[in-house]
């Protein structure tokens, strides 16, 4: 049995600047899983971090939140739309995932809700920056924003930019790996997140999807590694889509796929349906 106490691992991580603000349980799961594996304790300590960096160090830096908060709410007192955008973009430029979305994100929503509808309610898992996009989305006066991901000031910054935009919102921390959000909205969104859920436990996507209760969910995936690569990274995720659908025993579902340009749409009719 491994003498690496897993306080200490926490004591390490805890006073990381770049983790410290990754929910507590989140990185108390990935140590107890490394710790078992390490040599000592600075290999326990490497190894968690290691884990942390590949679901969430490699996608943001370390922004300003609170600067950028202030930009957005003096922006938005401005009655200046164009320089909202302009402040939502910068944003959501700290973000890879939102980043590689920006050059079609006008086209992202105008695609999407065609299909679904626009929301009233909307469920975005794993939320990163997305929120950021509100401005873009056409949401109605009255709708409703849930939200969840593990970076506490990532989910504090968003909350009040939903917040400055009127929205009535709840965005939280949370592990989605070890504790599905069981929601009822007209659309669930899961945008590039199944890589990063299926390097920690392959069976967390489809167990996120069936807890909860929409109308229609869209599920993407990348098109493009974080380095630019996309040589049979299209055909790898529809694959794993359609094993994703296996899981869930939706292959009779209606689906729209849409390809824009570094991301790979899937749109999963709720209600079932003929494919």
């Amino acid at each position: 049995m491994s003498e690496i106490q897993l306080d200490q691992v926490l004591a390490r991580v805890a006073v990381s600047r770049r983790y410290r603000h990754v929910a507590a349980d989140v990185v108390e799961r990935l140590a107890a899983e490394e710790i078992p594996k390490s040599r000592n304790l600075a290999d326990a300590e490497k190894r968690t971090k290691r884990r942390l960096h590949q679901i969430f160090g490699a996608y943001t830096g370390q922004p300003d939140y609170a600067a950028k908060l202030r930009l957005l709410a003096d922006a938005l007192a401005s009655g200046d739309d164009a320089a909202v955008r302009d402040v939502c973009r910068a944003a959501m430029g700290g973000h890879v995932s939102t980043r590689e979305r920006l050059p079609f994100l006008d086209q992202f929503y105008r695609d999407v809700f065609a299909v679904t509808g626009v929301p009233s309610v909307i469920c975005d898992i794993a939320c990163g920056l997305n929120p950021l996009a509100a401005p873009w989305m056409g949401l109605p006066a009255d709708a409703r924003y849930i939200g969840c991901d593990i970076d506490e000031q990532l989910v504090g910054f968003v909350a009040g930019a939903l917040d400055l935009f009127g929205i009535d919102a709840r965005v939280t921390v949370q592990d989605i790996v070890t504790a599905a959000p069981s929601e009822t909205c007209d659309v669930a969104m899961l945008l590039k997140s199944v890589p990063c859920l299926d390097q920690q436990d392959r069976a967390t996507a489809a167990r996120v999807l069936a807890a909860v209760r929409a109308r229609w969910y869209v599920v993407s995936f990348p098109s493009q590694s974080i380095g630019g690569r996309t040589k049979g990274m299209a055909r790898t995720y529809r694959e794993r889509f359609s094993a994703l659908l296996d899981e869930l025993g939706w292959q009779s579902r209606t689906i729209h796929e849409r390809y824009m340009a570094s991301e790979l749409v899937f749109i999963i009719d709720g209600e079932g349906g003929s494919a």
